[in-house]
């Protein structure tokens, strides 16, 4: 296990950073009460908690580069012990990302398939994929990319996303890890950094196409810098992420940006869940007129909402 501070503020957001010398865009992301809250809120096994981490800083990674007010939403298919992960960011109009997640899995699997020490990503299985989606509203075109998922990590797989969905020189590293705390309490840290060639022109290219012979040496060297961060430095809240920046590519020129705040939030209520029920179709809530209570449980924030049929088809104030 990762040794972590026991440092008790609360640390939960994006760094932005940028290397003038090479037009290259960064961001140091800390996730301590939200990785928390998110994780805690269910019975996860380990394996799968550290999976829900690394993709929550993902997500806070890419979702707080969007140039719009829009949710960016990830999701993780397989048809092995882990079904479903899913994860979103949506900004709440006050300069603040609200994130939430969850994960869908046979337990048993999980558990045999850990006895052969596999990554957390291949508990995904084979022919498993990656989506990311950005959802402008109701008014805006939505956008996905699909790629299969690939690699031994989580940020491997975003890398082959990188390649070949966008065509932008990115090197990232991803860290998730429990803290233990006196009594037996469980906190989560999460964490990860990302350095990315920006769409202008005078940054560093991607190796042409076709010429596997071709390495472009500065690309390289940033690449090896970012790769030295340890976890520790990506999980621990007592390290400031401008001295992570600093440490790490001083001799290129960092200027550092407002960090960008983040927290846990979901948005579903009982009025919500209320209207759920009334728009389905009448053979479904005929079917649910029969039953003594309907039990509607929240995959997000695992919030149980719990009506009689009166309740439930009544319309909501």
């Amino acid at each position: 296990m990762t040794e972590l501070s026991t440092h008790s503020d609360t640390v939960d957001h994006v760094l932005p950073f940028r290397l003038d010398g090479h037009n290259i865009n960064g961001r140091v992301v800390q996730l301590n009460d939200l990785a928390t809250q998110v994780i805690t809120r269910h019975d996860y096994p380990e394996a799968v908690n550290r999976l829900l981490g690394e993709a929550l800083v993902l997500v806070a990674m890419l979702g707080t580069m969007l140039k719009f007010d829009g949710r960016f939403i990830l999701q993780l298919h397989g048809k092995g012990a882990v079904s479903t992960l899913m994860v979103d960011y949506a900004p709440d109009g006050d300069g603040v990302g609200e994130m939430r997640g969850f994960a869908q899995f046979d337990e048993a699997a999980v558990h045999q398939a850990l006895k052969d020490e596999i990554p957390p990503i291949a508990l995904l299985g084979d022919g498993s994929h990656m989506a990311f989606t950005v959802d402008q509203g109701a008014d805006m075109e939505r956008y996905q990319g699909i790629v299969p998922l690939e690699g031994e990590t989580l940020a491997e797989a975003a890398l082959e996303y990188f390649q070949r969905s966008e065509q932008i020189a990115t090197t990232l590293k991803l860290a998730a890890a429990p803290l233990l705390l006196a009594g037996g309490k469980v906190e989560w840290r999460a964490g990860g950094i990302v350095v990315q060639q920006t769409a202008t022109t005078g940054g560093i290219e991607l190796p042409p196409e076709g010429d596997p012979d071709y390495i472009d040496e500065e690309w390289n060297r940033l690449k090896i810098l970012l790769e030295t961060t340890q976890d520790s430095e990506l999980l621990d809240g007592e390290i400031d992420p401008q001295t992570l920046a600093f440490r790490l590519f001083h001799e290129e020129g960092v200027r550092v940006f407002d960090t960008r705040p983040l927290r846990f939030a979901c948005p579903c209520s009982r009025e919500r869940v209320q209207n759920m029920l009334q728009g389905l179709p009448d053979t479904d809530q005929n079917e649910m007129q029969s039953q003594e209570t309907i039990e509607i449980n929240c995959d997000f924030c695992n919030e149980q909402y719990v009506f009689s049929p009166q309740e439930a088809f009544v319309a909501a104030p």
